[in-house]
């Protein structure tokens, strides 16, 4: 049994880990287009991407962990069973329960990894993201200088230069315009120009190459004129605010021990605070439940090419999603229990599951979607015949 438990469960850990990685590389690309286009407009970094991009990996994973894990039993099994192997098994006094403990196993460790992801480390990475939205909103991050526009940089003060060279640390064709409070307007162009640091946290060095400074007081009558070879112009950078703090009003940043404090606390947001517990935990045990959902729909007939008990289970998956996330929603508007909006859908999930999966153990050649197999099969027979009843026409 310790060698057919090893045998199982490689059939089953690669296709799991496959799926998890593809869900997850495809919700992340869809998102990194989303991204892009926020820091462009906004002019940050391009680094910072990818820095948000990592932020978002424990949302993702949390997210394809459920259907990662069915499909790859249902995978792992329809393999065994198209090859035979699995009534090879069988023919030997092995019945699917008996191979149910290494599955069981792995449900355990993938539900204590849904606990660490879900409970602690997506409350950290949520707001690790929300914090770079912020900071590249700010300016915090630094912001990018587009050529050919011009650039606001501050209270009264305009930038524009026609392109840059290595990397962007030289600026090419620049021109500056400055407007005071007193309406002191102070306007340079210069050839070359490149940014300094100084220890001064609150300003910025701009220093000027081969240019004219204009400087117009509407107290005098003419406007001073200097024509320079070096010059440095002070930038005053504007105060970077501070992000809120995590959690505050946000369930989806509040580990499960601040969940649970919160909601145990009362106060106004107590039923968001419980729904989001409970949710997490429904999220967690339901993993428990999948290997006596994703067994039955892997066991198909030989000589089947049908995907059928695939797609069924798939769709199960989303609405099952679906469910659990508008019943945390309407249990943390007050609407209703947790217990009817999360727990019991869980409970009707695992009784199906145990359902299906003792059909498919006790009875012989029992399969629990035959009567979904036999409409498809129905449905494509009768497609095929209406095709071949169709009168030809003349050429």
């Amino acid at each position: 049994m310790y060698r057919i438990h090893r045998y199982v469960f490689r059939q089953v850990i690669i296709p799991l880990l496959v799926t998890l990685g593809i869900a997850a590389l495809l919700l992340l690309l869809e998102r990194m287009l989303r991204i892009f286009d926020f820091v462009i407009n906004e002019g940050g970094p391009f680094s910072v991407v990818w820095r948000m991009l990592g932020s978002l990996l424990p949302h993702y994973l949390g997210l394809a962990l459920p259907i990662g894990f069915f499909l790859g039993i249902q995978l792992g099994f329809r393999k065994l069973s198209q090859s035979s192997e699995l009534d090879a098994i069988q023919s030997s006094g092995i019945g699917l329960h008996r191979l149910l403990p290494p599955l069981l196993g792995l449900a355990l460790v993938l539900s204590c990894a849904s606990i660490l992801l879900t409970g602690f480390l997506q409350p950290y990475s949520r707001y690790a993201y929300q914090t770079l939205a912020f900071d590249v909103q700010s300016g915090t991050l630094g912001a990018s200088i587009k050529a050919g526009t011009f650039n606001k940089l501050g209270s009264g003060l305009t930038l524009r230069i026609d392109g840059s060279e290595q990397g962007g640390d030289i600026m090419n064709g620049i021109f500056i315009e400055r407007i005071a409070s007193t309406g002191r307007v102070t306007a340079v162009t210069a050839r070359t120009g490149q940014f300094h640091t100084t220890g001064d946290l609150g300003h910025l060095v701009l220093r000027l190459e081969d240019g004219i400074l204009v400087d117009l007081d509407q107290r005098e009558t003419n406007p001073r004129v200097l024509t320079f070879r070096s010059h440095d112009f002070i930038i005053s950078l504007p105060h970077a605010e501070q992000f809120r703090e995590r959690g505050a009003d946000q369930t989806l940043e509040m580990t499960l021990p601040e969940l649970y404090t919160s909601y145990q606390a009362g106060g106004p947001h107590a039923n968001a605070a419980k729904a989001a517990f409970h949710a997490r935990i429904v999220r967690a045990l339901m993993l428990l439940a999948i290997p006596f959902f994703g067994i039955p729909l892997g066991v198909v007939a030989k000589r089947t090419t049908g995907s059928t008990g695939m797609f069924f289970g798939i769709l199960l998956m989303l609405v099952l999603h679906k469910v659990l996330e508008f019943g945390e929603i309407y249990a943390a508007m007050g609407r209703g229990s947790v217990y009817a909006f999360l727990w019991l859908p869980l409970a009707i999930f695992a009784i199906s599951s145990l359902r299906l999966f003792y059909i498919s153990d006790s009875k012989v050649g029992g399969s629990p979607l035959q009567w979904l197999e036999n409409i498809w099969t129905a449905i494509l027979d009768l497609a095929s015949r209406l095709r071949r009843k169709e009168p030809r026409t003349a050429v």
